[in-house]
């Protein structure tokens, strides 16, 4: 996934194309080539402004270097689709509902331990999955929890939650370890990890529709996975078109032992009219989920109140914090729910410690308001659903 900058003549992406390719099931027509799909009861078909006969008008008709799960590539497509045993979800195994603490409103994440040398002090952290891993065979860079915590300068009792979000490379070494993974999902479970968002397969506006079923279907599979080793996960949630939150809200709904679900607004729905209808579908999917599920987003702050309203629990995973420290910037609550930086140059053999925390504090303190909001109608379900927990526990 390619991740959106400030402007568009910053980025590489070219936003008034990618508009045109926006699946728009209000506004547009259906592509006439759709109707006679043999995949369109999963599909749904696409309705986008430019012209197009059906998806196989995004082929690039180059198969030697295409990656791509396209139906122009017969022997190619037939082991993608027999890899993930088609696109239904309907033959992903069902799981056991996994028991997990309850995670606070905000959580920083943290890349690295790098450039400090005391423990960080924050009840959770988010670290990413693949610097746990090794690159080359997805083995565990440490072999305890307390290696895990020094290596990202972290408090020995601060809990640990993995983000699977990642460029596309790392997304797919890990697809590619095979039946290796629940292997590493043990190994992971063995450091203590107490939750991990799974990886989020990307989907494209200008790709086959059956290159976005097969990372669908890798999204599901992947989530399974977890739950099944033991591990607590969150299902991380991609969509292209309604039909897709309509498959992820009928999914959700089925099944009980989705306790928390991932969305990430930086990339792919960070473009702000296409952000308004992902948090549309988000919220209507909360709507028809009669129990309560936990969000874990990335991005999107600006929607917070509306998600803290419509969700029984929401965490925001935090990524300015470590990235504007790593660049010697100071945070400044210039308002309420508001942050400034200002650039605080350090000498070279200095530390961040001081400056990472000092910025964790007044992040923490504008975030505070927004995420403490609680919708009235969750508390009584939540109680019970905690309540069921610790029996099963």
């Amino acid at each position: 996934m390619l991740t959106q900058l400030p402007s568009s003549e910053e980025s590489p992406r070219n936003l008034r194309r990618e508009r045109r390719l926006w699946h728009d099931g209000d506004h547009r027509t259906p592509a006439i080539g759709c109707t006679k799909c043999p995949d369109r009861n999963v599909c749904g078909g696409l309705q986008v402004a430019s012209p197009l006969f059906d998806c196989l008008g995004f082929c690039c008709h180059n198969p030697q270097d295409c990656d791509s799960v396209c139906r122009n590539k017969p022997e190619d497509f037939a082991q993608r689709v027999r890899e993930v045993g088609g696109f239904s979800f309907d033959n992903v195994p069902r799981s056991v509902v996994v028991p997990t603490h309850r995670l606070p409103p905000l959580v920083p994440l943290i890349y690295h331990g790098h450039k400090r040398v005391l423990p960080f002090k924050t009840a959770v952290a988010c670290l990413p999955l693949y610097a746990v891993i090794q690159r080359q065979n997805g083995e565990t860079r440490y072999e305890s929890k307390q290696e895990l915590a020094k290596g990202f300068s972290l408090g020995v009792d601060a809990r640990v939650i993995l983000t699977g979000t990642a460029s596309d490379p790392p997304l797919e070494r890990w697809w590619s370890l095979g039946p290796q993974r629940r292997e590493r999902i043990r190994a992971l479970r063995h450091l203590g990890i107490a939750l991990v968002t799974t990886p989020n397969y990307s989907l494209f506006v200008d790709q086959p529709r059956w290159d976005d079923l097969h990372s669908l279907k890798r999204i599901a599979i992947v989530h399974e996975e977890f739950l099944s080793e033991g591990m607590p996960a969150a299902l991380h949630l991609n969509a292209r078109t309604d039909r897709d939150w309509d498959r992820w809200t009928d999914y959700v709904t089925a099944r009980t032992e989705v306790t928390h679900i991932a969305f990430e607004f930086a990339t792919g729905a960070g473009w702000e009219l296409r952000t308004e209808w992902h948090l549309q579908k988000l919220t209507q999917l909360a709507e028809k989920v009669s129990r309560p599920v936990h969000l874990i987003v990335r991005g999107g702050t600006k929607f917070l109140g509306a998600l803290t309203r419509a969700f029984s629990d929401v965490t925001l995973v935090e990524s300015s914090l470590f990235m504007k420290t790593k660049s010697r910037q100071r945070a400044r609550l210039s308002a309420p729910g508001r942050v400034t930086w200002r650039p605080s140059p350090t000498n070279k053999t200095n530390t961040l410690d001081s400056l990472l925390a000092q910025n964790w504090r007044v992040i923490a303190e504008a975030y505070a308001p927004i995420l403490s909001q609680r919708p009235l109608m969750y508390d009584h379900a939540h109680n019970a659903a905690q309540t069921a927990n610790i029996q099963r526990r």
